[in-house]
């Protein structure tokens, strides 16, 4: 997908945005040998009409890309207009400004917007590495199948150890309780260590041998394969859900922080012109 609308007509709007930019850049290298370069003379004026009209089409593209039957262009095209025009905006603002900035509303309209533009980009660099990632997850093991999976694996667990000695009995109960304890979501979710579970049983399962009478040893040898294969299953579950909530978690950061920008512009554009 990242790839797709990153080079949507060749880079349509790449080689666009770049002609943009680099005639704007021509442009103000002129104006600031013939003038002092700030926000309210004719060049600096000129720059926030651009950069305004640059914001109002980005923030389109969340009207757009939920109106499927707009006749006004592709999704693909409007996403990668987004992307592009997205980065543009990153140099008129500064063109604009004529580079001063402060502690003040303008300064604080810009640097959401640079948050604004940079969470996207790292949207756009998730959508073109995790997808590929998950399909691989997926091909072992679709997430759906897995549940009904692990029902099994503890069904047969408990028809093992039954009957059986109090290490293996305790051993079982200690498996069912962590599996009926919920999943992790969220932002826990994300910062879960998934890479040393697998090693992490195994050497569980190795200190518990100990504790295990010898005539069941070959029991427990059985159960830890149960353990271990059901380990494999939640490992491939849980990395599936990280995937998925990586696909989404930066959509935390660029919606709230886009519509703090365009509040921080509209106070901007206030206070230029009223006051």
């Amino acid at each position: 997908m990242g790839h797709s609308f990153l080079s949507y007509r060749s880079g349509r709007w790449f080689w666009i945005s770049l002609a943009i930019g680099l005639g704007l850049l021509l442009h103000y290298s002129d104006y600031r040998v013939r003038t002092v370069a700030y926000g309210g003379s004719t060049e600096g004026l000129l720059y926030g009409v651009v950069g305004t009209m640059l914001i109002g089409i980005l923030m389109y593209l969340g009207i757009r890309r939920r109106s499927y039957s707009s006749h006004t262009g592709t999704l693909q095209g409007w996403v990668s207009a987004h992307v592009y025009l997205g980065l543009l905006t990153l140099v008129v603002i500064p063109l604009h400004a004529g580079f001063r900035f402060g502690w003040d509303v303008h300064t604080l309209a810009f640097v959401l917007l640079a948050i604004v533009v940079l969470s996207g980009v790292g949207g756009v660099l998730l959508y073109r590495i995790l997808p590929s990632r998950l399909t691989r997850f997926e091909a072992r093991q679709q997430a759906d199948k897995i549940d009904p999976q692990l029902a099994r694996l503890l069904t047969d667990m408990r028809a093992l150890v039954k009957d059986k000695s109090n290490a293996l009995v305790d051993i079982y109960k200690a498996e069912l309780a962590a599996s009926q304890q919920r999943m992790p979501s969220g932002w826990s979710l994300l910062k879960g260590q998934t890479r040393d579970l697998l090693a992490e049983r195994s050497a569980d399962l190795a200190a518990k041998a100990a504790v295990v009478p010898l005539e069941e040893q070959a029991t427990f040898q059985v159960l830890s394969q149960l353990l271990l294969k059901k380990a494999q299953l939640e490992l491939n579950l849980l990395q599936q859900m990280q995937l998925r909530n990586a696909l989404k978690a930066w959509l935390y950061v660029h919606v709230p922080v886009s519509i703090a920008m365009v509040c921080a512009v509209v106070v901007h554009l206030i206070v230029v012109f009223w006051y």
